[in-house]
């Protein structure tokens, strides 16, 4: 048993340095990125010449992100440039309680060195939520709202909504949104120096998740564990290969040219996960995906109780390892045997005053507790947070469980009024 513990402990030990080197491998939104080689190389100034949608800058820069949308738009005014449109895309289905907020903050974003048009798609709400938005509306005619057309049959409700919204866009970037994401007021100059440094492609980013409830504390925070733990960072942008991807559809740019390259919604269409099929599409068609940390300029609120905390995870876990089984079995045994189990023989060791016992679970324990409070604190959550570990894999494992089970029995899963998968 002490043999055991030794083990796990080396690997903890292994698995902590790898995530103090991991996190450090991520851009942050405002940076500039480069070429690596393996993506496409397309001729971004005669894209920008073929642009459908240009606007003439004439708006000073002041006090952007790390100084350099500052730069960005002093260089357009000094050189007569015209201004890039970006559309924002928020795709919206009873968010009566998130959408004006949300549409709020993207209007009060510093825009120097570019142009806003931004298109909401009501997803048959039952709500307020046409009615917010058209409040919006009537203070700022850069917000435009579509109504979304009757489902079609196979398609996800997301996926549908986005299809449409890409319709509408005249952008050369679109950044796809959901309605409990906040924006800071650098936020779109900051994405935009990112953007079009990579020319193409597609950027993502989970954005700084707040929580209210219990089960919101334990499960929200374990997205950022895994990538953090887990996933290569920087081989999500180095490597062609879809295997590695880290990506959200709560914050999602893409480039118009990749959208249509890589086939957009309509190529995923009935795809649970949409985000993810819609990156690897990117990656398939040559062209860069990039997981940035944009936790400085976005924020979010993704769940408001337990129940849509277990909801929402049920929904997506299960496909997110691909349907596979066995992934689900060596997830269950992996993070019961890491997190778990130590804290269980500490627990045994204490009982029994064993003291070699004791010293090697709690090495264990504390070794997966600090990696842990590192990514919460790399992710805005608090240090402390990562006391929480073998709970918040308890309760990860029972709804990947819970996930598993639904989708081999076929009951599929239900969210906000609609059942899929």
């Amino acid at each position: 048993m002490e043999f055991m513990l030794q083990a796990i402990t080396l690997w903890l030990v292994l698995q902590l340095l790898f995530t103090i080197w991991n996190l450090r491998q991520m851009p942050k939104l405002g940076s500039r990125l480069h070429s690596y080689g393996w993506e496409q190389q397309y001729d971004y100034s005669q894209q920008n010449s073929n642009t459908t949608t240009h606007h003439t800058y004439s708006g000073t820069a002041a006090g952007p992100a790390d100084g350099l949308a500052a730069s960005h738009g002093t260089e357009l005014a000094s050189t007569g440039k015209q201004r890039p449109l970006l559309s924002i895309l928020i795709p919206v289905r009873d968010e009566e309680i998130n959408i004006r907020e949300c549409l709020e903050s993207v209007l009060s974003c510093r825009t120097d060195s570019i142009e806003l048009e931004i298109l909401v798609m009501n997803d048959h709400s039952e709500d307020g939520t046409v009615s917010e938005v058209k409040k919006v509306m009537a203070d700022d005619t850069r917000v435009h709202l579509y109504e979304g057309r009757p489902l079609p049959e196979g398609w996800m409700g997301k996926s549908y909504a986005c299809h449409q919204l890409s319709q509408h866009a005249q952008g050369e970037w679109w950044l796809f949104v959901d309605a409990d994401v906040r924006l800071g007021p650098e936020a779109l100059e900051a994405a935009m120096i990112t953007a079009r440094s990579q020319q193409t492609g597609l950027i993502s980013g989970f954005p700084r998740m707040e929580t209210g409830t219990w089960l919101e504390r334990l499960v929200v925070p374990m997205m950022a564990f895994v990538i953090g733990y887990h996933l290569p960072i920087m081989m999500v942008r180095r490597s062609p290969l879809p295997f590695y991807l880290a990506v959200t559809g709560a914050w999602l740019m893409i480039h118009r040219d990749s959208y249509v390259r890589c086939g957009g919604h309509k190529h995923i269409f009935n795809h649970i996960v949409e985000d993810m099929e819609l990156a690897k599409a990117v990656k398939k068609a040559g062209d860069p995906v990039t997981l940035a940390d944009v936790q400085r300029h976005t924020s979010a609120r993704m769940y408001r109780n337990a129940a849509q905390v277990w909801e929402g995870y049920k929904k997506n876990i299960f496909a997110g390892t691909g349907r596979n089984p066995l992934l689900v079995l060596g997830i269950t045994v992996l993070y019961t045997l890491l997190f778990i189990w130590p804290l269980l023989m500490l627990i045994y060791g204490l009982i029994t005053m064993q003291t070699e016992l004791i010293g090697w679970s709690a090495a264990a324990v504390l070794t997966g507790m600090l990696s842990k409070g590192i990514i919460d604190h790399h992710s805005g959550k608090p240090f402390w947070m990562g006391v929480l570990l073998p709970a918040s894999a308890l309760c990860l494992i029972l709804i990947l469980l819970d996930s598993w089970f639904a989708g081999i029995k076929g009951k599929g899963y239900s969210w906000k009024g609609r059942t899929c998968g």
